[in-house]
């Protein structure tokens, strides 16, 4: 099939953009030249972003493009919140509307129920949660579609290595191309929104714990920024945090225009400042485990500073990625993150009743799946680098560069 991450696009693409270049230096007539030159230029960037993707493997079917960047259901269903007795539907992922109080939002998210939810003997549980964040640009969908998030999870509880936790992925942007981020800024009420609205809703619609020290956050590129910054900014609301290829200061990220590149607003949402001010007598932190690709330096370097400033007070279990900020390396992570987040959010009544296989470390190194190493820029004029298509946030990898605001 010819999909998004398709050898054969690419060179027909390439291809195409070549023969219409030659159209526009042999016809004579001076509209046909301009439309032919035009054209050429417009393949010409297709194929570009089509080998950009070959490269780092992000899309891999029509699907998951159009869905990402269109806001798309997908082919999942709707999980009903009408009712938080056992007869809701459980093992599962599906969309639930997410209104917001506070913030004046109103948006769609996911929540994967586990298997275990709608069971008559665990009636009487109520669940640990993990509020998951998504990259930008994005949509929660991409939990699923890129990361198949149902079925790691399904898959580690069937090999015992993590207990039944319920996942919640909001949106952390609005529509169009205003990139929010989760943070608070002139105009935006992001953070309002995911950290007092969806949890109010999460309360009120499901059989989960409201114990703070039973709720964690994760999330991958500019969701990574959020769990940490959220965590930091509310350190007696989470009981554990996971990082996968995250950024650490907002001016490296969509984050800052959200701030209106306000310093005093930055430096309050950077995650590596305001890890750095931590006191030896910090309390309550909650429990923080960080991966990165070490194939990126922009990435990797700010998460290893982040990582020891924690150090002076937790120890912060790190994860080495042999990749960049790619799905490739967001799914490495992923069964790691969810297996730790367990261990540290499951209550002991939980761990008796869903033991798992002992895992301990803090330092690892994740294999990634091998991408293309073919290049990725083929066609001159074009940038090359760590960029996924179309992503001008933090999603796909855009490079940060210390001291440089992300377009």
């Amino acid at each position: 099939m010819l999909g998004p991450d398709s050898r054969l696009l690419t060179a027909l693409l390439i291809a195409g953009s070549a023969a219409l270049l030659v159209g526009a230096i042999r016809f004579r007539l001076l509209p046909v030249k301009i439309l032919c030159g035009a054209t050429s230029i417009m393949v010409a960037m297709v194929g570009g972003i089509a080998a950009v993707n070959f490269y780092y493997g992000y899309y891999t079917t029509w699907g998951e493009l159009w869905a990402d960047f269109h806001g798309g259901a997908g082919d999942l269903g709707v999980i009903s919140t009408a009712s938080s007795s056992t007869s809701l539907e459980s093992g599962r992922i599906g969309w639930v509307n997410l209104p917001g109080k506070l913030s004046g939002y109103d948006r769609q998210g996911l929540v994967y129920l586990p298997p275990q939810y709608g069971e008559a003997q665990y009636a009487h549980v109520r669940f640990p949660v993990v509020e998951l964040f998504h990259g930008t640009p994005g949509s929660p969908l991409a939990w699923q579609t890129v990361l198949h998030l149902s079925q790691v999870a399904n898959s580690l509880m069937a090999k015992h290595l993590i207990g039944p936790m319920v996942l919640v992925m909001p949106a952390i942007n609005g529509s169009g191309h205003d990139y929010q981020d989760c943070v608070n800024g002139p105009g935006t009420n992001d953070e309002t929104y995911l950290m007092k609205d969806v949890r109010a809703d999460v309360y009120a619609h499901y059989r989960v714990s409201h114990d703070p020290y039973e709720w964690g956050v994760g999330g991958y590129s500019s969701g990574g920024f959020c769990a940490a910054n959220m965590a930091l900014r509310h350190r007696g609301d989470f009981g554990a945090a996971a990082i996968i290829n995250g950024y650490f200061r907002a001016a490296d990220g969509p984050a800052a225009d959200a701030l209106n590149n306000s310093e005093p607003l930055e430096a309050a949402n950077s995650p590596l400042y305001l890890a750095e001010r931590l006191g030896p007598d910090t309390s309550p932190l909650p429990a923080f485990w960080v991966a990165a690709g070490f194939n990126d330096h922009a990435d990797y370097e700010p998460a290893t500073v982040f990582a020891a400033a924690l150090d002076r007070i937790e120890q912060v279990p790190f994860s080495k990625l042999d990749a960049g900020d790619t799905a490739n390396a967001w799914s490495a992570a992923l069964p790691a993150a969810l297996t730790w987040l367990w261990q540290q959010l499951a209550p002991p009544d939980l761990r008796v009743l869903f033991p798992v296989r002992a895992q301990s470390s803090t330092f690892t190194m994740l294999p990634v799946r091998p991408v293309h190493h073919e290049p990725a820029c083929t066609i001159p004029a074009l940038p090359c680098g760590p960029l996924a298509p179309g992503k001008p946030g933090r999603a796909g990898g855009q490079p940060k560069l210390a001291g440089s605001q992300a377009s």
